[in-house]
């Protein structure tokens, strides 16, 4: 009789694999972070006579510990962003108690295959399952913003040539704009209202966004309030930028299409030549779940499955970044 490998052999041969893949990943990546660097480097010491200090765009678990309690700082290191209610489509407590119920029902079905040792795994299933559900929400946010950018600066220039101020035209931005924009820059004008410079709650909308243009942004208005020249000629330049910067990446994902169609197709096929086999001979898959060691085998080739699908899917937002 020959011997059935032990599953978990597969799955730390995968998770090798997997770190290996990481590590070529990051290497791969220093030169994007030597770049953002730099240009966080130049663009830094510019401020505006009047502003408040510049604040750095940061990942939103990385705030200031000023600014967020110890419950907060908790949550942020999940994700979760208690102070932007708008960001997700019920209140963050809803979203995190349905996660939390995905995620016991994950170890739940992963008993069946392996035992109840599946549910030393539930910590870390709750803490990567959470920060990929509000990282998801986040991002989705910041996408938007990110396309709706060169519109909006496209209003501002309209508004500048037209005779209305700059405040104005954030202001026509606002109430005229596409959501999220228009919500992110009505909360820009409120802080505005409240006291800060211009050039602060600008920086706070890109720390808020994670978006290099929205400091473009307010760098631009900074050197414009320092040394003069044509705001609508400035404001017009940095549109030509950033919807360049949008057109180049929409080409990315289109030239990204046929990979990405690969990888739908690797991973739907194996559940296609399952239901096949199904069909065609339903006792040949019956001692993958009848068994222990088939159940073992097949919990192991689901998670490789889930592995494969992951690294493909990193390497191609690696790619388009």
């Amino acid at each position: 009789m020959i011997a059935i490998p032990n599953p978990f052999v597969f799955i730390v041969g995968g998770s090798v694999t997997m770190m290996s893949a990481a590590a070529l990943l990051y290497a791969a990546d220093r030169r994007t972070r030597a770049a953002s660097q730099r240009i966080a480097s130049v663009t830094t010491p510019i401020r505006s006579p009047t502003s408040a200090p510049v604040i750095e765009v940061r990942r939103p678990w990385k705030k200031p510990v000023s600014d967020i309690g110890l419950a907060g700082r908790t949550l942020a290191r999940f994700g979760i962003e208690t102070d932007r209610p708008d960001l997700y489509p019920a209140p963050w407590w809803v979203v995190l108690l349905i996660t939390c119920g995905l995620a016991v029902a994950g170890v739940s079905i992963s008993e069946f295959f392996i035992g109840s040792v599946a549910w030393f795994s539930l910590p870390l299933d709750l803490f990567m399952l959470i920060r990929l559900v509000f990282r998801y929400f986040r991002q989705r946010r910041s996408g938007q913003l990110y396309t709706q950018l060169p519109d909006a600066l496209a209003m501002a220039v309209r508004s500048v040539r037209a005779g209305f101020t700059v405040g104005d035209a954030l202001r026509i931005i606002s109430e005229e704009g596409q959501w999220p924009t228009s919500a992110e820059f009505r909360r820009v004008i409120d802080e505005v209202r409240l006291g800060n410079s211009l050039h602060g709650a600008l920086m706070k909308l890109a720390q808020r966004s994670a978006l290099l243009e929205y400091r473009f942004l307010a760098v631009a208005l900074a050197l414009q309030n320092q040394s003069g020249g044509s705001l609508s000629e400035t404001l017009e330049n940095l549109a030509d930028v950033v919807r360049k910067r949008v057109a180049l990446k929409q080409r990315g994902i289109a030239l990204s299409s046929e990979a990405r169609m690969t990888m739908y197709v690797l991973g739907c096929l194996p559940f296609l030549m399952t239901g096949a086999l199904m069909v065609l001979s339903p006792n040949y898959l019956t001692p993958m779940v009848t068994t222990p060691g088939g159940k073992k085998l097949l919990f192991a080739g689901i998670i490789l499955l889930c592995m494969g699908f992951i690294s493909m899917q990193a390497i191609i937002r690696k790619s388009l970044s």
